[in-house]
């Protein structure tokens, strides 16, 4: 006589197949029950993210939050997950469908969204999303979304920085921009994933009529941002915040050194680009007028 042994059902690996976040009715296709789900949750093992929707107590709370929406994280909120250099603001970007009505808020799952609730709802298909995630839209459709959020000079820095990930896609954004208005897709279209930051490409934008070299290479020093002409050298910091005390020391030792070949070196904040872009060119104008150039 054969026993034959079924295996228990595991709703973690059946959420962790769909992508991190799964349907009731697909863990019952599974051999879930309601009661072993309800225990899960209980005991904090998965998460309900709203009616008919449970996720790995491990995924990213704004993963959790924008489907908990009734959508996928998208827009800025998608980038800086995908660490996409991205100038954020204190919304979560929620992207879903046009003919979605039961949006939830992201933090109470029984509670409508409100206008009061730091969302901004991007109305289209999630589904044409790249990859096909339940959880997150792909960083090229983001940067579409993000075309209506933000000025045309940071969507070509954030746009650069995607570029700088993934050089081989390039050749997507043609087709995704052309339904942009012209603005919005002239600067996608500018991008090209040179520069190493978006602060950096934010400077290349301003300046970039006095046709500085990027990402050039000095011979002992290694690879400097700018240099204008033969001489001189502006070196842009990329973080927000300031860097450890280990890093301050070696921008210190590459800037003496490139002092002592000669190179006249001018280094920038990111505040300093992003907040107080006056100082930094009338900083730049002085030295070229003194010559530095070269």
């Amino acid at each position: 006589m054969t026993t034959h042994h079924h295996a228990t059902p595991d709703p973690l690996r059946s959420i962790t197949a769909r992508g991190g976040l799964a349907a009731t009715h697909e863990l019952a296709a599974d051999g879930v029950s309601r009661a072993h789900l309800a225990a899960l949750v209980r005991a904090r093992r998965v998460i309900r993210v709203r009616q008919g929707w449970y996720a790995r107590p491990a995924l990213h709370p704004d993963l959790v939050r924008a489907a908990r929406v009734g959508g996928l994280l998208g827009c800025r909120s998608a980038l800086a997950l995908s660490d996409i250099w991205v100038v954020g603001d204190d919304h979560l970007h929620v992207v879903v469908e046009r003919n979605d009505c039961q949006l939830r808020s992201p933090d109470h799952s029984r509670r409508r969204l409100r206008s009061t609730d730091p969302v901004t709802v991007h109305w289209r298909a999630p589904r044409a999303n790249r990859g096909q995630s339940r959880l997150i839209v792909d960083p090229l459709m983001s940067l579409m979304d993000l075309a209506g959020c933000t000025s045309p000079e940071l969507l070509t820095a954030t746009t650069d920085s995607v570029l700088r990930r993934w050089p081989e896609r390039a050749a997507e954004l043609p087709r995704l921009a052309s339904g942009l208005p012209l603005a919005a897709r002239t600067a996608l279209l500018e991008a090209d994933g040179i520069c190493e930051s978006g602060i950096e490409t934010l400077f290349w934008l301003r300046m970039r009529h006095l046709a500085p070299r990027r990402q050039v290479t000095i011979r002992g020093v290694g690879r400097v941002d700018f240099l204008f002409g033969a001489r001189l050298i502006v070196e842009v910091d990329g973080a927000a915040f300031h860097a450890g005390t280990e890093e301050f020391e070696s921008d210190r030792e590459r800037d003496a050194l490139l002092s002592a070949r000669g190179y006249r070196v001018l280094r920038f904040s990111y505040h300093q680009v992003m907040d107080r872009w006056p100082e930094v060119h009338a900083a730049l104008w002085a030295a070229i007028l003194r010559g530095d150039r070269g």
